[in-house]
């Protein structure tokens, strides 16, 4: 697919296959350099100000003239608990069944750094509905490798999404990971910086 800015290179800290995945389907070429910083040590009382500082983070830490810089951060919010990457079987398990049934926000931060050092940053929000899910379930998919390397130890995009997902109220690539449709536009509105 071809795009406005196709012709942009962009560097992407993060080494989330989906965000790439994204990326390179809107028409972008990505180099793809993760950004190692402890996220861990960048904590703060307002969930979307997390996000965002960790997004900044791993833009500041890539950033090289020249080249259209973009990281992100997603996390998922239950009743203003962040629900994190599982760390293990029994973390996931947790995750997947406070989630049951219910609502729960996904936050999406992304932080661009232009080729002459300018910056701009998004975040987007986007409401999803579980179903009830029963043990059985959430314990056969915490068995599977999928949970781990998401916030809330889900993917909307894989048969565990498809089939207990309810709906949602927002962009559904946020909840992988990457608004695509609010990243094109905040380009449209910066155009001139990527010339």
């Amino acid at each position: 697919m071809s795009n406005e800015f196709a012709s942009v290179q962009i560097v992407l800290a993060s080494a989330s296959p989906r965000r790439r995945e994204i990326l390179e389907k809107l028409g972008f070429r990505c180099e793809v350099r993760p950004a190692n910083i402890d996220e861990l040590a960048i904590r703060d009382a307002d969930a979307e100000k997390q996000t965002l500082r960790i997004a900044h983070e791993k833009a500041r830490v890539i950033a090289a003239p020249g080249v259209l810089t973009v990281a992100a951060d997603t996390i998922v919010v239950l009743d203003g608990l962040v629900l994190e990457k599982p760390q293990d079987r029994p973390e996931a398990i947790s995750m997947l069944s406070r989630l049951s049934g219910r609502p729960h926000l996904v936050h999406t931060a992304v932080s661009l750094v232009f080729p002459r050092g300018e910056k701009a940053e998004i975040i987007e929000t986007t409401r999803v509905f579980f179903a009830e899910l029963p043990a059985s379930v959430i314990e056969a998919y915490a068995d599977t490798p999928s949970p781990y390397d998401k916030a809330g130890g889900y993917g909307v995009q894989d048969a565990f999404g498809m089939q207990n997902i309810e709906r949602i109220e927002g962009c559904y690539f946020n909840v992988m990971g990457f608004p695509s449709s609010r990243f094109m536009r905040l380009l449209r509105e910066n155009r001139k910086l990527l010339l």
